[in-house]
């Protein structure tokens, strides 16, 4: 769950690539192939740029406390058949682990003892489906019925 230990891997990986590039170039030119070289020096530039531009919104989006809408949209699949209604999620990176709130539409009045079943549901399906996640809370939202408005 470290941003920064997957942005040392994607620069770990991207070195061996380039290595393994300069060798072909290398080989090119050495084949008789001069433009090799200049190729494969573009292709190695635009590769860094493609990477450099994925870790650096990855890395930013943490630094915002944002969270990759993929485990947003796993969190709400997971509590598809579990919660009621429609389940808001929200969360936010906390170091390297993942605080999860989950608010829990209840248009019935349930007793304390469903609460906190459902609750505990809740809690085990987004900690099935989701890595790191550190505080889960489920908070239950009453829905109150529309007012008529005065004539």
């Amino acid at each position: 769950g470290s941003a920064a230990l997957v942005a040392d891997g994607v620069h770990a990986r991207t070195d061996g690539f380039t290595s393994l590039a300069v060798v072909l170039g290398v080989a090119g030119v050495w084949l008789g192939f001069p433009l090799a070289d200049p190729i494969i020096g573009l292709l190695i530039s635009a590769a860094i740029a493609v990477l450099l531009w994925g870790t650096a919104r990855d890395i930013g989006r943490r630094l915002m406390d944002g969270v990759d809408p993929d485990l947003v949209q796993r969190a709400e699949r997971a509590l598809g058949g579990i919660a009621p209604g429609d389940p808001g999620v929200r969360m936010r990176w906390m170091g390297h682990k993942l605080h999860v709130e989950v608010s829990i539409p209840a248009d019935d009045e349930p007793t304390m003892t469903q609460m906190r079943e459902r609750n505990r549901s809740v809690e085990q399906a987004i900690r099935a489906a989701l890595p790191n996640v550190g505080t889960m809370v489920a908070v239950p939202v009453w829905t109150t019925p529309e007012k008529p408005t005065p004539a």
